[in-house]
């Protein structure tokens, strides 16, 4: 299948730039980010929640509860975090390894940095959203049929996995001036893409300590190749499409 196919040369030509030593820099926001993360997830684990101040006791129960939403919570809100507080890294990262690819130039400048910000968060948002849908639409089915456990699995990985995908092609998709609409359909015109990108932001991210910093520049790159060859960018040729 092309999808497939457009993903290996995506992770081959990626390595190939990042063993050249390019693009290494782009790591550092997300190792940073992840030094701080830890650091206050950290505190919060060996924090002491009691106290013997009158007002503080007759609240712990409330401190109790902050402190387990947030072990709960950290996983996505590290993600969500990544996503949004550094997406202006991997617009940067994204226009010039689309730059090294094809030529193609992109205008920057402080507005540019704002909506990049600003889409960033409600493309989140709106994969949220939609991946709450079809999670309660595939439960409703379920509870209609009794799928095996097994499908159940395979069902919400594609799921999750898809709006994960669309989450990180949309980089190229704003890039190439898509809206939001357009975006989502290029995404559901190419489901299987999107369902790889998210398998392989997944996997990446699953690695112990490493994972967080690489996953998404990685998966930035990746799609950055993919979605080239899908508007037949890329095998690089004279004259670039304005689609």
């Amino acid at each position: 299948m092309k999808a497939i196919n457009y993903h290996i040369k995506g992770i081959i030509t990626s390595l190939e730039y990042l063993f050249k030593g390019k693009y290494l820099i782009y790591f550092i926001p997300g190792l940073i980010l992840t030094g701080i993360f830890w650091y206050f997830d950290t505190q919060l684990a060996d924090a002491d929640w009691t106290s013997d101040s009158w007002w503080i006791s007759r609240a712990n129960f409330i401190f109790d509860w902050l402190k387990d939403v947030t072990v709960t919570m950290n996983e996505s809100l590290y993600i969500f975090l990544v996503l949004t507080a550094l997406s202006p890294f991997f617009t940067a990262l994204g226009e010039k390894f689309d730059k090294d690819l094809t030529g193609k130039e992109t205008e920057g400048g402080i507005l540019r940095f704002i909506n990049d910000l600003l889409r960033m968060i409600f493309i989140v948002i709106v994969s949220l959203l939609l991946q709450g849908v079809f999670l309660l639409i595939y439960w409703i089915i379920d509870k209609m049929f009794g799928f095996p456990e097994m499908v159940d699995e395979v069902m919400k990985y594609c799921i999750v996995g898809f709006f994960f995908g669309f989450t990180f092609y949309d980089f190229a998709l704003e890039r190439y001036e898509k809206g939001v609409g357009s975006s989502l359909a290029f995404a559901f015109s190419a489901p299987l893409g999107m369902i790889i990108i998210g398998a392989i932001f997944k996997g990446i991210y699953a690695i112990p300590y490493v994972g967080i910093p690489l996953a998404p520049v990685l998966v930035v790159m990746i799609s950055t190749v993919a979605y080239a060859y899908y508007k037949k960018y890329l095998p690089k040729s004279n004259q670039l499409s304005n689609e």
